[in-house]
């Protein structure tokens, strides 16, 4: 029976952190994908998360050719970001990566990406629990008003070559995130779920499976 592989890249949220069942947003998509697929295609699936906690753009672009150009991925999908835009010491200190560093590291990745993988798609940045201390825990400060302005940046890259780009922001903005979140932004297990299931419509709007 013929199989595809589809995979992720990205930090801490996609690797699956403080998800109860251990299986993050992207191995719960994988399970529905799969049984889906098996069901209505003949195809099964095998997955590969090459996520890791604290990456960022750059740190992306870097583990690209290890482990993306090593597997016959079908299907990728990037979701990273958040850690760009950290500000350190101060509310308003400059964030880890400029404006313009972040655009070319994207630019590259994703001349990478879809130069040597069949299906690319990229997430948005989800918003952050401004309220929460924690997020200026250690003097770290990070702001819903940059995330909406780097969703805004890597949308442009992505339309620039045809690449999908899946926008949740403002959805998300408008629930009570304490439903979903741990702390001030990353998910439980329900949140997990939830983005699972919203990335599996996207999949099938898009008719990748």
């Amino acid at each position: 029976m013929p199989f595809k592989i589809i995979s992720a890249l990205g930090d801490s949220i996609t690797q699956g952190a403080f998800d109860e069942s251990g299986l993050g947003w992207f191995g719960r998509l994988t399970q529905k994908v799969a049984a889906h697929s098996l069901a209505n295609s003949g195809y099964t699936f095998c997955s590969h998360n090459m996520s890791l906690s604290g990456d960022r753009i750059c740190d992306a672009y870097h583990r690209f050719a290890p482990e993306c150009l090593t597997r016959d991925i079908d299907i990728l999908i990037i979701n990273i970001g958040c850690n760009d835009l950290v500000r350190r010491g101060a509310p308003d200190a400059p964030m880890d990566l400029s404006i313009g560093l972040r655009a070319e590291y994207w630019n590259w990745l994703l001349d990478m990406a879809i130069k040597n993988i069949p299906t690319v798609l990229v997430l948005d940045i989800l918003p952050i629990r401004e309220e929460t201390d924690e997020t200026d825990e250690d003097d770290i400060y990070e702001w819903n008003k940059d995330i909406k302005e780097y969703n805004d940046q890597i949308a442009q890259l992505c339309a620039a070559r045809n690449i999908p780009f899946i926008r949740r922001f403002e959805k998300w903005e408008k629930r009570n995130l304490a439903d979903y979140y741990v702390d001030y932004g990353h998910p439980n297990g329900a949140g997990h779920q939830l983005i699972a299931d919203e990335i599996y419509a996207e999949l099938e709007k898009l008719k990748i499976i």
